[in-house]
């Protein structure tokens, strides 16, 4: 991955989607560990601040996880990796979007059960 000047993302989104896509098509595999933060930055042309925070958010989305010798791609076979797969984006959004219609439905009960008390 080189940074690209004239890419619309984020350096940190660019350097996080590159990650990704080594991680789903298995050029990096599962439980493999990722290279330091130093040598992702001199890889990349990024900053080891911009690494950083790319790792973060492939972290935050389950794609890795860190322990104290390093990033590790996920894999359910680890005993280290957090025990659900990662979700894509759209995943997520169809997850909040139902978890908000359930949050709805809950507080539409309970105004029906408290005008069904107040009666």
């Amino acid at each position: 991955m080189v940074r690209a000047e004239n890419d619309p993302r984020a350096p940190f989104e660019q350097l996080a989607d590159d990650l990704r896509e080594r991680i789903k098509s298995g050029t990096i595999a599962p439980g493999e560990k990722l290279p330091s933060v130093r040598k992702l930055a001199e890889e990349s042309g990024f900053v080891p601040v911009t690494v950083q925070k790319s790792l973060g958010t492939l972290r935050n989305e389950g794609w890795i996880f860190t322990t104290g010798r390093g990033s590790f791609a996920y894999d359910p076979e680890s005993p280290h990796s957090p025990t659900a797969p990662p979700v894509s984006a759209e995943q997520f959004a169809e997850l909040k979007a139902q978890v908000s219609e359930l949050a709805e439905r809950l507080q539409a009960l309970e105004e029906q059960q408290s005008d069904s008390a107040d009666s």
